[in-house]
């Protein structure tokens, strides 16, 4: 019995679930979750509203248009922290314009709950001087494999980071 109880007392915590991350996300200043959509309007599948939905325990809404509309989806935990830490240990600002919500391409990693798109770093709109080349170089640092920005299509004024499915 001694053993367990050693054993116990020494292994990790156990890592926050997306509710916890989500809710810590909603309550951290210099993280702006978008309420509104670059293009298109539907107020249930914002990324602010994707993060409130997932610290409810429920799935986040992609939107009506595109390629997944209507659909619940489960955000994953390695996005939520690299989300998360963005602030927390490098610092950044960020406006997160789209989580699962937006119109994306069919096999977009949003849809699976894995990416999320920063529009706005340090106050400044990625694309007219904000600092995205470090903010890129700081998502794949946190585990992402598919960053992109300005100079990459499609990507002109947003700065995507996604996990490995």
């Amino acid at each position: 019995m001694g053993t367990a109880a050693t054993t116990s007392a020494t292994a990790a915590p156990a890592a926050p679930n997306r509710a916890a991350l989500a809710k810590q996300i909603l309550g951290t200043k210099g993280i702006v979750p978008a309420t509104a959509h670059v293009g298109g309007r539907h107020a249930a599948s914002t990324a602010r509203q994707n993060l409130v939905d997932t610290a409810h325990g429920k799935g986040a809404l992609t939107s009506p248009w595109g390629d997944r509309p209507h659909r619940r989806v489960a955000l994953d935990t390695r996005m939520l922290n690299g989300m998360l830490k963005l602030r927390t240990q490098y610092g950044y600002r960020i406006s997160v314009s789209e989580i699962v919500g937006g119109d994306h391409s069919s096999r977009s990693r949003h849809y699976a709950g894995i990416a999320f798109d920063i529009n706005y770093v340090n106050g400044r709109h990625v694309g007219s001087g904000a600092p995205h080349r470090n903010l890129m170089a700081a998502c794949k640092k946190l585990g992402a494999t598919e960053v992109l920005g300005p100079g990459n299509a499609g990507h002109a004024t947003h700065v995507h980071c996604g996990w490995p499915r």
